[in-house]
């Protein structure tokens, strides 16, 4: 997506937003709602270092409360709150998501939001159109053994680790604090997309970073595809982190194939990011999910190194089961392999495995909704 058309395109946000304001009358109606998802599973991983056996929250979908609220104002016109937080089933804890700050409760999001028939404007934390154009390609949804986000990691990713430091948190990889956002409105023949841009409020260490994104996406049908671009600040070197790709799925009902591509640059460093996945019903009640990830770094680190041969790849396979509308059993197995000295890792293993070493993961649990 090129950023001078994004520009322009957020730049009409204000507009947008006065289109949903006008025609208003009074409430109708209104409503609160509550939802609590809770997942754990045990877990075991093994590296270079050694094995680890662990109790996790979140190894199919994360563990949160939701409140939300929405009220009619007449007219087609309705206004609304999104409110989430992230639990951590196996200690108790609350808040505070890898990609956040810990003293967010409301980490994954807190919008308010008006909409009718010309979009939808939302102010807030909220997750961003890159985020949102590539994660649902992977059948793991970012989480588990298998996920994607393994390659998404601060600690081993040289571009994102010279971008945000070491530790992930905090960072714009999922979710951007401070936002104004444009959802376009349904009815478009299968277009679908979101513009947002989020103030920089001079504070990067506490999460808070000027970001432009956008999202282009087409859902009809079996096909479902995005195209994205973001741009997120870095205030200690006035560089952009540049996000980019393309992802899409197509199910043919005996199984469903997915795939992106993502493009991520800051100053010397990039990394393409590679993901093929397939999921597959069984009967009524479940179905296997697999995946392969590649992630391709390039460039050097802040010491001039290269970083060409450190790359790695992921091979996943998973299986999920519906014991009801509210509760799943789920249990997946992943292997990842480096190259060069990278050291991508599956996740809650033991720390400080070697350079161009391998780890596995097998993690078996439960998720319930309400």
């Amino acid at each position: 997506m090129n950023p001078t058309i994004l520009r322009a395109a957020s730049a009409a946000i204000p507009f947008a937003a006065l289109c949903v304001l006008g025609n208003h009358a009074q409430a109708q109606s209104s409503s609160v709602t509550m939802n609590v998802i809770v997942d754990a599973a045990a877990r075991y991983s093994s590296n270079s270092v050694g094995n680890l056996k662990t109790l996790i929250s979140g190894g199919n979908s994360t563990s949160r409360l939701i409140l939300r609220g929405t009220e009619d104002l007449g007219d087609g016109l309705k206004a609304g709150f999104w409110l989430e937080g992230t639990l951590f089933t196996d200690t108790g804890t609350s808040g505070g998501v890898a990609t956040a700050p810990a003293a967010q409760f409301w980490d994954r999001q807190a919008t308010v939001q008006l909409s009718n028939r010309f979009g939808e404007v939302r102010l807030g934390r909220d997750w961003n159109p890159v985020f949102l154009g590539y994660v649902f390609s992977d059948p793991f949804i970012f989480l588990g053994v298998g996920s994607q986000g393994n390659f998404f990691n601060a600690s081993a990713s040289t571009v994102l680790q010279r971008a945000f430091g070491s530790a992930i948190a905090p960072s714009t990889i999922s979710r951007s604090s401070n936002s104004i956002e444009y959802f376009l409105p349904g009815g478009l023949g299968g277009l679908n997309g979101q513009l947002m841009v989020s103030a920089g409020e001079g504070n990067n260490a506490g999460g808070s970073f000027k970001y432009r994104a956008g999202r282009l996406g087409y859902r009809a049908g079996k096909l479902d595809g995005s195209v994205y671009y973001g741009a997120t600040q870095i205030d200690a070197t006035s560089a952009d982190l540049k996000q980019s790709g393309v992802a899409g799925s197509y199910d043919f009902g005996i199984a469903k194939v997915s795939a992106s591509y993502t493009n991520s640059t800051y100053l010397s460093a990039k990394q393409v990011n590679w993901l093929l996945g397939l999921s597959v019903p069984v009967g009524a009640t479940g179905f296997i999910k697999a995946s392969y990830n590649k992630a391709d770094q390039k460039g050097t680190t802040a010491a001039n190194v290269s970083v060409d041969a450190d790359d790695a790849q992921q091979y996943a396979i998973g299986y999920q089961y519906y014991v009801s509308k509210n509760t799943t059993l789920y249990t997946t197995v992943a292997r990842l392999k480096n190259s060069g000295v990278a050291k991508f890792a599956i996740p809650n293993g033991p720390q400080g495995i070697a350079g161009g070493s391998s780890s596995t993961g097998f993690d078996v649990g439960m998720r319930t909704a309400f």
